[in-house]
This record gives C-alpha cells, structure tokens and sequence, in this order.
C-alpha cells in the first residue's frame, strides 16, 4: 500500500525491487523498534554435499549454530548486507539502494562481516 500511495516518488530508470525491498525495510524496523525485537535470520540453506554419518551432521549442526549467533552478533547494517548478497542473491548495487547507502558502504559491511563470520566459525587466521 505504502508503494502505491508513493510512487510518485519512485524514480522509473531504477530497478523497482530495491525500491520496494527499501520501503518494506523500513516499515519492518519501524515496527521492531515498536515491539523492542531484533532482526535476525530465520532459516538458512546449506549448499554442498551432505555430510555422511551422525559425527559429520552434529559437526555440520554446530558450525551452522555458530554461523546463526555470529549473524545475530554482527552489527545491522552488515548484517543485512550478508543476507541480502548471500541469501537473497542481491547486487551490490540493489543492496545499497535498498538500504539507502553509498556502494562503499555495502562494500565495506560485506568485507567485516564476512571476516566476522569466519572467525566465529573457526574459518579465519586467527583460529
């Protein structure tokens, strides 16, 4: 409803998916702030061949829990640029028309994040 009433102002050379992903994103903050909850992922998939035996799930289950609280450890802007490239498949370029900031920025949230997330799964140099 809020895209319609305000297509005036959406801009017809741009994609339009980021222009809705960025209106649907502040009216979900809005309403998180409101109810004093945070954002965070609710499923993720695993690509790759299965792990074969009960010791390779259980490890697999543990590092995708690590991942889930290293996720919800990062930062929001990060944070939404990981899932928004990773999970949602997402240009840089519509990531920071959605989130309303400059490319660099998703740049640079992408790098720290992902350098955040390996070292909390026990992927990264200091390990």
């Amino acid at each position: 409803m809020r895209a319609f009433v305000h297509f005036e102002r959406f801009d017809p050379a741009r994609p339009v998916l980021p222009w809705l992903i960025a209106i649907a994103r502040r009216l979900c903050l809005d309403l998180l702030r409101r109810r004093k909850l945070r954002v965070g992922v609710e499923t993720m998939s695993v690509s790759g061949p299965p792990t074969p035996g009960p010791e390779g799930e259980a490890s697999l289950r543990e590092q995708l829990w690590r991942l889930e609280r290293a996720l919800d450890d990062l930062d929001e802007g990060p944070r939404e640029a990981i899932v928004l490239f990773h999970i949602e498949e997402m240009s840089y370029r519509d990531i920071a028309a959605a989130l309303e900031v400059p490319m660099g920025t998703v740049m640079t949230w992408l790098h720290r994040g992902r350098a955040q997330l390996k070292k909390a799964v026990g992927e990264g140099p200091d390990t």
